[in-house]
This record gives structure tokens, sequence and C-alpha cells, in this order.
């Protein structure tokens, strides 16, 4: 097979014309419509007449590599696609390339869109995006998904081929249940929400303790009396617990000594504000999958 003259206006809009050798942007000399090689040297100069017949020269080891590589049927304008992308890229990339294998897996348009994805150069030592190559891959998409005498198909079970049958809307969805953004801020949100339920309902029962031994009497405080290693020391006037068991040399009398720990409302107000921080990361979550519904609803429409 070869590629048609609408194929080859597509390589030459793409290539460019030029008489004089030139470096391209990846320091390879390049003269005519892109023909590189060892016979192309700094101040070599041809004509337009020459530079076409690089070209249709260039053009067969190409349209050689498409029919080696493609192991499936193509029309017109895929083979000129193809051959298209293949000057460009190489025979040897085309071959181990995506774009073939879904190809011959039988996936066209997985194959289309693979094209695109071969739009950058390594420029200056960086490997960056060239916007021309951007260019480049849209079209030759384009030329590959274009009908080339789009078949009449009656035969309902040809399916693959057959463009009058009455389509549906079917957005692209989500790989897994666990790509949804939807079920990851619910996730988040629920652990937060089971954190911070558990967490007050400890506080509440400790609050709750303390007012029965209140009642009954058996803790009049939140300083329960401490103990020392000689027993029971009781608590100084301001109620606060002491511990004694030494004794002023000068006077004869005990020293008291504080013990200095957090008290309860220190301890439920630190579980207050881990409460608080656990409520704003449910309601962050909320938000979060309301954003997400609304994403989806605008890009995939579901």
């Amino acid at each position: 097979m070869r590629i048609s003259e609408r194929g080859i206006g597509l390589l030459k809009s793409f290539e460019g014309l030029e008489l004089e050798a030139y470096q391209d942007i990846a320091g390879i000399w390049t003269i005519g419509y892109g023909h590189t090689g060892d016979d192309v040297e700094p101040g070599m100069r041809i004509s337009e007449r020459e530079a076409e017949a690089l070209l249709r020269k260039d053009l067969r080891p190409r349209e050689d590599a498409v029919d080696r590589f493609a192991s499936v049927s193509l029309n017109q304008n895929e083979f000129d696609a193809l051959v298209s992308f293949v000057y460009n890229i190489g025979a040897n990339a085309f071959g181990g390339s995506t774009a073939r294998k879904r190809l011959n897996r039988g996936d066209r348009i997985g194959a289309a869109d693979a094209l695109t994805w071969w739009n950058k150069a390594t420029v200056g030592g960086v490997l960056r995006e060239v916007f021309g190559l951007t260019r480049r891959r849209a079209a030759e998409r384009a030329l590959f998904l274009t009908p080339s005498n789009p078949p009449i198909v009656r035969d309902p079970k040809k399916i693959a081929e057959n463009s009058r049958i009455t389509p549906i809307e079917d957005s692209p969805r989500r790989g897994s249940v666990g790509e949804s953004r939807t079920v990851q801020g619910a996730t988040v949100a629920g652990g937060a929400g089971a954190a911070a339920s558990t967490l007050g309902r400890d506080s509440v029962e400790e609050l709750n303790q303390m007012e029965t031994n209140i009642e009954s009497g058996h803790s009049l405080t939140e300083h329960p009396q401490a103990k020392d290693r000689d027993g029971p020391v009781g608590v100084d006037e301001n109620g606060n617990p002491v511990i004694g068991g030494e004794t002023d040399t000068q006077t004869g009398e005990a020293i008291e000594m504080q013990v200095d720990r957090p008290s309860k409302h220190e301890v439920h107000a630190v579980e207050a504000q881990i409460q608080f921080a656990l409520f704003v990361l449910i309601i962050l979550s909320a938000v979060f999958v309301i954003y997400a519904r609304f994403d989806d609803w605008r890009n995939y429409r579901r």
C-alpha cells in the first residue's frame, strides 16, 4: 500500500520545506521535507524538485514499516496517518508503540488516542512538550479516524462498522469504586465521625461517673486524696492534694507537697478540641463530596 496525495499533503504541511540544511530543535541536520541522514551536511543546498524526490524516497521504508507492523487491514486514511506518524518518530519506535499494539488488537479508537502521546522531545537535555508535535499528532489522529468511503451497513450484527445506528450517550466512568472521589470523601467523613462519636461517648461516661461519685460522697473534689509511702495525707486549705512525710527541722511541723496533675476540666478541654477538629474534618469532607459530585456531573454528565 502507498500513501495518497492527501497524506503527503498533511506530511508536507508539518515538515515544511527547507532548501538549505539546518539543525532542528533536537540538533539533527535536516533538509527538504524533513530529510535527515549522513548525506545532509552544513551548508548543503537543494532545489524544490530534489526535495520532492528525497521525500518520495524517504516514504518507501516508512510505508513498508506500516505494512510490516500492522497486522490488521487499513483504509487509506488510516494508512496515510500512520505513514506520517512513522515518518516523524521512526519505524522502530512505531514497532514498540502502544498505538501499534492497540491497532493490532482491533482497538482503533485507542490506537488513535495513543498517537497523541508522542508530542514530547528532548530539547537542551530536557524532555518537554512541543506544540508543533501536539498539533501534528492531533491532525494525524483526525485523519486516522476519518472514514474512507464510509460503508452503508444494513446488517445490525456488524456493529463496529455501523454509523447509522441510533447512539446513546455513555460518559466515561472511573475504573473502580476506590477511584471515586465521592467514596473517598465519604470514607474520610465516616472515619472522622466515628472517632468523634467514640471520643464524645467516653467523655460523657467520665462526666457521669464524676457526678455519681460527687452525689454519693465518694469524691467531693476533682482531686482525690493522695497517698504517699506512709498512707493518706489529705488536702490543703485550697482543696489540693498534698503529700506529707517530711518535717521542718526548726518547727517540727510536717511539710505538705502538692500533687501537680491535670484536672478533669483540662482533660475534657483537650478532648473537646479534638472533637472540634474532627467535626471540621467531617464538614470539609462533606464539602469535598459535594464538589466531587458537581465535577462528575459537569465532566461526565452522571
